[in-house]
């Protein structure tokens, strides 16, 4: 059951390009990243927002306590294991036990698009802001603001910033629409006030550069005898880029155990919050710096 006043709003704001990996695939791009199936989007499945959560989790508590320049004993080791287990779940035949904690995709919040007016603004769209304001009352979180946020044709809107003129987003071009979107832009300031250029653009130019404008890098291989590359290594890789800003939404509930000592609520929130509460490691190729989020905790609950 989610209860609103054990939730929580986690907005994700990339700090480096992420590669949330959706599998081969047989177009232009060899490692798509993940998408949206109704709408194609991109956004990151709930099992590898929870699982990265997991990870992080279970690797900061088995280094507390433990003393500086000394190595992390086995004992801290299982103690992290077995907290790990209690708060996210496991599955061990007859011990399985569902999680304590419940995590949403990570969605869509806001995409960077390089322009011509600054070195890139955020976008949105109608349709996001919509969705946006249905996931915030699942929390209990206040979105009256973000009904005003409407454009249409080859228009946009600023919520934040100062932009004039017409704007260019890859191959498109905009020109600014009056209105006011100052509670719209107040809605998104409260959940990242890092996003300082936010504009909303119609959704059907929004959904072309969801699929024109992700970042798309070449790897090779490198034979290490004769240092030329392997014949076949050329492959394309997909990458949401830095600066996306995602959101996932997080519910507690006492542990799911017959245990006699349960973990309270609160000891379990406050674990899991004290591990994760600046940054986190989400998708594939971690030693290449990929992947790394600022997390910006917002409470659910009452308003």
């Amino acid at each position: 059951m989610y209860l609103q006043k054990h939730s929580k709003l986690c907005v994700m704001h990339a700090i480096s390009p992420v590669h949330a990996g959706a599998g081969s695939a047989t177009g232009a791009v060899d490692l798509p990243i993940q998408r949206e199936r109704h709408t194609g989007w991109p956004h990151v499945q709930a099992s590898g927002v929870k699982g990265a959560f997991r990870d992080h989790c279970e690797r900061v508590w088995m280094l507390q306590g433990v003393e500086q320049d000394k190595l992390v004993t086995e004992n801290n080791r299982q103690q992290a294991e077995e907290l790990a287990k209690r708060i996210f779940g496991m599955s061990e035949g007859a011990k399985s036990q569902a999680g304590a904690i419940t995590f949403s995709d990570a969605k869509l919040l806001a995409f960077p698009v390089r322009s011509n007016l600054a070195p890139f603004v955020w976008v949105i769209c109608p349709a996001l802001i919509k969705r946006l304001a249905r996931d915030l009352s699942l929390v209990n979180r206040d979105a009256a603001g973000l009904g005003s946020a409407t454009v249409e044709g080859d228009r946009y809107g600023l919520l934040r910033g100062e932009l004039s003129g017409s704007l260019i987003l890859e191959d498109i071009c905009l020109e600014p629409e009056e209105g006011d979107w100052q509670a719209a832009g107040d809605v998104f300031k409260n959940l990242d006030p890092s996003m300082e250029r936010l504009v909303v653009v119609p959704d059907h130019h929004f959904s072309f550069l969801m699929e024109t404008a992700t970042e798309i890098q070449a790897q090779i291989a490198i034979d290490a005898a004769t240092g030329t590359t392997i014949d076949g290594s050329l492959r394309y890789q997909e990458l949401l880029p830095a600066d996306s800003v995602l959101y996932t939404l997080v519910f507690f509930a006492e542990e799911r155990t017959m245990q006699t000592n349960v973990l309270v609520l609160d000891t379990l929130k406050t674990a899991v919050l004290d591990a994760a509460s600046t940054h986190i490691q989400l998708g594939g190729d971690m030693t290449l710096g990929r992947g790394i989020f600022h997390l910006n905790w917002l409470n659910g609950g009452e308003r």
